[in-house]
């Protein structure tokens, strides 16, 4: 044999140095191989379909370029709010910060932003009666009246104001501390409201149904998504940002936080339940729509925080359609999991774009 394999699989050349041993039986002189000669490691081949599906989550992420132009827009925004507003805080909160944002940026692509006001000076909004309505006005008013968006469409939604750009939407969610506003909603309600501390997190405005300041921590979950997506190797970012693309080209019906939520809670009731996450991307994603189905169906998602329902704007209808549509996905992984172990790698392939998409190379 020309070469010796080490204990980690890799290979070194000895140059034919041999020694006789007792027995005359020539061995190899492990501690002979000189500094100049090169151990190469044997590498296992890496199956062209997970390199498919890492090449895939990497370009479901927005550029750097698309990230400092999101940047710079929240930063005009602050300015012109701050010109008659007391602005204590702003900071780009939601899927921009969590890096489950999915590229490229489209109009409907929204980035969130939270502008934190100082209680002292705009207490009329936390204690008017339509006071969260108001502050959502005033702000809507304010960028409107400035000439750089004379032509941009400036609308309020529910807890936010949208301002939307021809590639993508910044929504501007005003905030004030959650300490700071008395009679808050506490975000997760109930009885449950009891065991969790909202003290640190902060009030944005509810003016769906009735006029409330609803409690909420954005600064939390990003440090518990963060602290998974790490324990995990970044595939909880990646294959929430994979399923979100799955839930655009197939029109599922499921918005953009509630299927990241879904994702997040896979992986902690693996970790909860003591059960090991498959190591690719390729099984990850197999093994999470294979759940999804059922997930749909019981529309019951919570946020990790709070322990909030995120899925109360899909009715049992949405949620049935949403529900059919990932069992055919899943049924069509499970189908190119067979022909890549028949060796049809090409076709498994193909089966694969059929769920994720052309872009699915």
């Amino acid at each position: 044999m020309g070469g010796g394999y080490n204990s980690t699989g890799g290979t070194y050349s000895h140059s034919g140095r041999e020694a006789e041993d007792s027995g005359g039986a020539g061995q190899v002189l492990m501690d002979a191989i000189s500094d100049d000669e090169v151990v190469e490691e044997q590498k296992p081949k890496k199956d062209e379909i997970e390199e498919s599906y890492e090449d895939h989550a990497q370009k479901t992420q927005i550029t750097d370029r698309q990230a400092k132009t999101i940047s710079n827009r929240r930063d005009v925004i602050v300015d012109i709010l701050s010109e008659d507003m007391e602005i204590e805080d702003s900071q780009l909160i939601g899927s921009y910060t969590r890096g489950t944002m999915t590229g490229p940026l489209k109009k409907d692509s929204d980035a969130d932003v939270m502008i934190v006001l100082s209680a002292e000076e705009h207490r009329q909004w936390t204690e008017q009666k339509n006071g969260p309505q108001n502050c959502l006005r005033a702000i809507k008013r304010r960028i409107q009246n400035d000439p750089r968006f004379s032509q941009t469409e400036v609308t309020v939604d529910q807890n936010v104001v949208k301002v939307k750009y021809h590639d993508s939407t910044i929504e501007v969610a005003p905030a004030f501390r959650y300490s700071e506003v008395p009679h808050a909603d506490h975000p997760s309600g109930g009885i449950s409201g009891l065991f969790t501390d909202a003290s640190d997190g902060y009030a944005i405005p509810d003016t769906h149904g009735r006029q409330s300041w609803q409690g909420t921590n954005p600064r939390q979950y990003k440090q518990m998504f963060e602290a998974r997506d790490e324990a995990h190797n970044g595939k909880v970012s990646a294959l929430t940002r994979t399923m979100k693309k799955w839930s655009e080209n197939n029109d599922s019906g499921v918005r953009s936080y509630h299927m990241e939520t879904m994702v997040y809670n896979y992986f902690e009731e693996k970790a909860r339940r003591g059960e090991k996450v498959p190591d690719s991307h390729e099984e990850v994603t197999r093994d999470f729509v294979s759940t999804l189905p059922g997930r749909m169906k019981k529309g019951g998602a919570k946020e990790p925080v709070y322990d909030e329902k995120v899925s109360s704007g899909m009715g049992w209808r949405e949620r049935r359609q949403a529900a059919k549509k990932a069992k055919q996905a899943s049924k069509k992984l499970e189908e190119a999991k067979r022909l890549k172990e028949e060796g049809r790698t090409e076709e498994a392939k193909e089966k694969l774009k059929e769920v994720h998409g052309e872009s699915f190379k």
